[in-house]
């Protein structure tokens, strides 16, 4: 690949030569045959000092071409050495730098076509969208469409979040909890016996994290270690042998007390020591979090429907305010809460009670500063992170089953960076019920902003 991209920028540059030793060769010409006229006509006098004009112009545009090109090559790192025998070149030519600097230092046109350039590089060597129009989305918009390949156009630019939007939502940084547990985790676990992988309530984010940190980040040694049990294959531990793992080994939805070390997950758990696994927690935003159950279930189940979701107060209940219960079908058993805002609230608080090794991140985190949380995920468990980040712009999720409609990377963005959605589906009941019953611990820990109660 960098082949390639050395050999473009070659190109580029014997162009440019070639353009500008032809097109001096032409003025010269032109020069010549002006100088030789006789007592010629006034006519063919002014079509030569015409030419030499048009192709001064011409040496301006491929002149600057060079000096884009061989400042690409240097920027880039690219074989400096190549970059000096092409001066070499220029000055070998037939009194090139003498006729050069003779031309108009007018450089606009030139100017616009080495901006064009450029950026074209940038494409081609990172493989990123065509980003040439902005269209004034926000360089953390773009830098976060650009590293999932995603093209940004007019249409898109109208309906994407401002970055504003997004801050005053969730900050203009990530939250992590749990950093202090990294050392721990790698004094105690041996390299090749290192795991990482999510946990997280159903609508957390878990199989993007995994995506992300299964095309980023490398536990080089995890691909020597054998399974747990002999007698089963390699592919019971991971498929990709880089000990990144799709789930936490007890299952990623599963209460941590009631599940870790006594439950074997039915994907991904077989073969592997449980008290090895370092998880990465995913949080949402309760009140994003409640809309997505809405959208997507799961194992969750209480009364609510399409128009009447979450259904905090039973809305058909207008003389008192009653809860819709939800019962819950873990691994090993069933549980019950009061409501979906009570079951955020005691699985998470569960998981504060923690004290093993493990971190907590936000979903909105992966979505708006996916490199940096993943590269510091890689970091606690002594991973080796990409070069190159990438991006997943496809749904994590596959699309049939209980996954069919899931967001990827462009519908998340409109659905959690836009603060008039995040309270769809709440009527004034639910607001005041969630308001009075939040676990503001919780909220405040991860930065979590309470709505404002409605006025009625």
């Amino acid at each position: 690949e960098a082949g390639i991209h050395k050999l473009h920028d070659k190109n580029r540059i014997e162009n440019a030569l070639q353009s500008i030793s032809s097109k001096l060769h032409a003025i010269n010409e032109a020069k010549g045959a002006s100088n030789n006229i006789d007592g010629g006509s006034s006519n063919e006098l002014m079509l030569n000092e015409n030419k030499i004009i048009e192709l001064e112009h011409e040496v301006e545009i491929w002149k600057g071409r060079y000096e884009m090109a061989v400042r690409q090559q240097k920027i880039d790192g690219h074989d400096e050495s190549y970059v000096s025998g092409v001066e070499n070149e220029l000055l070998s030519l037939h009194d090139p730098m003498n006729a050069l600097n003779a031309i108009s230092n007018n450089y606009e046109d030139a100017q616009m076509e080495h901006e064009l350039s450029i950026v074209e590089l940038q494409e081609e060597k990172k493989h990123r969208a065509k980003n040439l129009e902005r269209y004034g989305v926000d360089e953390h918009i773009v830098k976060i469409l650009t590293a999932a390949n995603v093209e940004i156009d007019e249409e898109l630019a109208e309906q994407l979040p401002t970055w504003d939007d997004i801050v005053s939502m969730y900050g203009d940084k990530p939250v992590i909890h749990g950093l202090e547990t990294c050392q721990t985790y790698r004094d105690t676990v041996k390299p090749e016996d290192r795991m990482l992988g999510p946990a997280g309530m159903f609508n957390t984010g878990t199989n993007l994290l995994f995506e992300l940190m299964k095309v980023n980040c490398d536990i080089k040694e995890a691909r020597n270690a054998p399974s747990v049990d002999p007698s089963l294959p390699i592919r019971y531990r991971e498929p990709r042998r880089n000990g990144m793992r799709w789930q936490a080994p007890w299952g990623k939805h599963n209460p941590p007390s009631t599940h870790r070390d006594k439950n074997v997950a039915k994907a991904w758990g077989k073969g592997v020591k449980q008290l090895d696994f370092f998880p990465v927690v995913l949080i949402k935003d309760p009140y994003s979090w409640m809309g997505s159950q809405c959208r997507h279930k799961y194992a969750s189940f209480w009364g609510h429907d399409e128009q009447h979701c979450p259904n905090l107060i039973r809305w058909r209940v207008t003389d008192r305010d009653d809860t819709a219960f939800v019962r819950v079908k873990y691994a090993l058993e069933w549980k019950q809460y009061e409501s979906l805002l009570d079951m955020w609230n005691k699985w998470y608080e569960e998981w504060e009670e923690q004290t093993f090794p493990h971190m907590t991140t936000r979903f909105e985190d992966l979505l708006f500063h996916g490199e940096e949380v993943t590269k510091i995920a890689c970091d606690c468990v002594g991973g080796e992170f990409t070069k190159k980040f990438r991006y997943v712009e496809e749904s994590a999720k596959r699309t049939v089953g209980v996954h069919k409609g899931a967001n990827g990377l462009v519908k998340a963005m409109l659905q959690y960076g836009d603060p008039s959605k995040r309270l769809t589906g709440f009527t004034d009941r639910d607001r005041r019920y969630a308001s009075k019953n939040m676990d503001t611990d919780l909220m405040e820990k991860y930065a979590y902003v309470p709505p404002i109660l409605p006025s009625s």
